[in-house]
C-alpha cells in the first residue's frame, strides 16, 4: 500500500467511520479465500495453462510457417542463380557468335572488294576503247 495517501477526517474520528473508510479505499487483496474464490482461482489457473499452452502452440505453428517460408525463399534463390547462371552463359555465347559474324562480315566485304576491284580491272583491260565495246555488242 506503499504510495497510497488516504485523506482521513481529522476533527473526530469516529473508530466506525474510520473502519468504513479505509474498507472503501484498501482492495480486498489479502482476504482469505472462500470455496467460491477457490474454485475461481483453480478455473482461472486452468485457463491460464490452456492460454500457455494454445500460445505456445500458436508460436511453434509460426515458427513453422515462417521456417517454411524461409525453405521456399532458399530454394527459389537457388533456381534464380542457376537460371541467372544459365542466361550469362547464352549471352556469352551470343556475344562470341557476334563477334564471329562481324568477322566473317569485314573478311567477305574485303573479299568482295578485291573481287570488285579485279574484275574491274580485267574488264578495263579486255575493252580498253568503246571501239572494242561495239564489237561485242552485235
Amino acid at each position: 500500500m506503499a504510495g497510497f495517501v488516504y485523506n482521513l477526517p481529522c476533527e473526530n474520528p469516529n473508530p466506525k467511520s474510520l473502519f468504513q473508510t479505509f474498507v472503501d479505499r484498501v482492495p480486498l487483496l489479502n482476504l482469505h479465500a472462500t470455496s467460491d474464490d477457490s474454485s475461481r482461482s483453480a478455473q482461472d489457473d486452468e485457463r491460464k495453462r490452456r492460454r500457455k499452452v494454445s500460445n505456445r502452440e500458436s508460436a511453434r505453428r509460426s515458427r513453422m510457417r515462417k521456417q517454411r517460408h524461409m525453405d521456399e525463399l532458399w530454394s527459389m534463390l537457388v533456381q534464380l542463380i542457376n537460371k541467372n547462371k544459365c542466361l550469362v552463359d547464352e549471352l556469352s555465347r551470343a556475344r562470341e557468335d557476334y563477334e564471329k559474324v562481324i568477322e566473317e562480315n569485314m573478311k567477305l566485304r574485303e573479299e568482295n572488294s578485291k573481287s570488285r576491284k579485279t574484275i574491274g580491272e580485267i574488264g578495263l583491260n579486255r575493252f580498253p576503247n568503246a571501239e572494242a565495246d561495239q564489237i561485242w555488242t552485235v
